[in-house]
């Protein structure tokens, strides 16, 4: 019998009864689905997924992204982005942030797995954009309500400027800026399935608020990012070995804590690109 426990109330909740050796049902999809609705993120233990399981386990969420641009994938699997950190390959995720807010089609979910762990250290940390709404006094959510906020490249500067010699290049920047584009969204914003608010912001990708000078533009950024990082929002899950996380992109932050190295971490990470609920919401 598949059972949901929640981990903390505001975000996160850990699922048992499901046997991934064999096909994932509908029945089954339809109590995961729910219960990342409900908790916005879901973990499950020691799930044994082959890669092909994993892809096709995916699939049943909806449109899977297009092959990775920069990152490597699972030989074989080029939907299946292969993450490996070490001391030689340090991780580039280790900030706040929501997937991808810059593209056009910003990401729904992640499916990931953890293929190899380090003995201590390497957890990741979710926290709940509802909640960090909720929070907000009423006359900030009314002010908010008013102002977009333009999502770039972001952080990924600090890679994408870096050319093949590892020296930075203005030539190298800018075909990074050219490939990843930006996109305006509203800084309060309305889950497409649940029609709740939660608070639109990205610390790592949102480069200005549109109408404001570049001074209240970064005044108001740095108090969006105080007032998103209370552990009261968040939930942090200590990695073992084939632990399944999915999470709703649209509605999280998630920060990998970069603390393991130089010892070895290995990830395997689907991106579902659409729901395919929204279509019938």
């Amino acid at each position: 019998m598949i059972e949901v426990h929640p981990v903390t109330p505001a975000i996160g909740a850990e699922i048992s009864g499901i046997d991934f050796r064999s096909t994932v049902t509908t029945n089954e999809y339809e109590m995961v689905y729910q219960a990342l609705l409900d908790h916005l993120v879901v973990f499950v233990r020691d799930v044994q997924l082959t890669p092909g399981d994993h892809l096709a386990f995916a699939k049943m969420f909806g449109q899977l992204d297009k092959p990775h641009p920069v990152y490597p994938h699972v030989e074989g699997f080029d939907r299946i982005v292969l993450l490996e950190n070490d001391a030689n390959r340090p991780p580039d995720t280790n900030s706040w942030h929501t997937d991808l807010t810059f593209k056009q089609e910003q990401p729904f979910a992640s499916i990931l797995v953890a293929r190899e762990v380090p003995a201590s250290g390497g957890d990741t940390l979710w926290s709940s954009n509802y909640a960090a709404y909720e929070r907000l006094s009423d006359g900030m959510k009314r002010d908010l309500a008013k102002l977009d906020a333009v999502h770039d490249l972001g952080d990924f500067r600090n890679t994408v400027a870096m050319n093949k010699d590892g020296q930075n290049t203005s030539e190298q920047l800018k075909e990074g800026v050219n490939l990843f584009g930006c996109y305006i969204r509203p800084l309060i914003g309305t889950h497409p399935i649940t029609g709740r608010q939660f608070l639109n912001f990205n610390e790592a990708f949102v480069s200005h608020i549109q109408g404001l000078t570049t001074n209240e533009s970064n005044a108001l950024k740095q108090y969006l990012s105080n007032h998103m990082n209370k552990p009261e929002d968040q939930v942090r899950w200590r990695w073992k070995k084939n632990d399944l996380a999915i999470w709703d992109n649209r509605v999280t932050m998630h920060y990998a804590v970069a603390d393991y190295l130089p010892q070895f971490r290995q990830m395997n990470r689907i991106t579902v690109v659409k729901d395919c609920r929204e279509e019938l919401a």
